[in-house]
């Protein structure tokens, strides 16, 4: 059994709701959720309906949906967080020369700061299937905040199509895959005791 300083923490660290949405954007309130672990070691963000398409027949710019998520975080007392790893999960199906990319902004704090994070990634077809990344933070690459200071992950996700859409229907999600633990984003975290 774990420790009741754990418990303690992860109490500590549920995520305040509701997390704010800003902007009318590809994900409005209601059409995401936030959980976090029972231990505190990872938030999820999980999505009903972040999904682009295109059926084939248009040739007017390439379909994009974004989406900003600020998620308040509630730190035990004389405590920091920092984020070490993120999971990228999501489904895409594209026919030859058309491809989808996924661009997603994050960082810790209550206004952007210098140390936050950028990851992209493409997805060319021919491709029907799931897909799933996985981000390795080194130490120092990213800023941490607790020590008195507001504990919030803001997001910014950019989903796009683009290539070949002529070519047919052509979809991208960030979604969880099937039977796969966690959420479409999963940012694992760690505490540490302010000095």
């Amino acid at each position: 059994m774990k420790l009741m300083l754990k418990s303690i923490f992860a109490c500590a660290l549920f995520v305040s709701l509701p997390a704010v949405a800003q902007e009318a954007n590809g994900c409005p309130e209601g059409s995401y959720s936030i959980v976090m672990s029972p231990d505190g070691t990872t938030l999820s963000i999980l999505f009903d309906q972040f999904t682009i398409e295109s059926s084939g027949t248009s040739a007017s710019g390439k379909p994009r949906k974004i989406c900003r998520i600020s998620a308040p975080l509630n730190l035990p007392e004389n405590y920091s967080i920092g984020v070490y790893k993120v999971d990228y999960r999501g489904f895409a199906k594209l026919a030859a020369k058309q491809e989808t990319q996924l661009d997603v902004q994050y960082f810790l704090g209550p206004r952007d700061n210098e140390h936050g994070r950028v990851f992209k990634r493409k997805i060319k077809g021919p491709h029907e299937n799931d897909y799933s990344f996985t981000e390795t933070i080194g130490a120092g690459q990213m800023k941490r905040v607790g020590c008195g200071t507001a504990a919030v992950l803001n997001v910014g996700i950019t989903l796009s199509l683009d290539g070949g859409l002529r070519a047919g229907e052509a979809m991208a999600s960030l979604d969880t895959t099937d039977a796969a633990p966690g959420g479409a984003l999963v940012y694992h975290l760690n505490l540490k005791k302010c000095p």
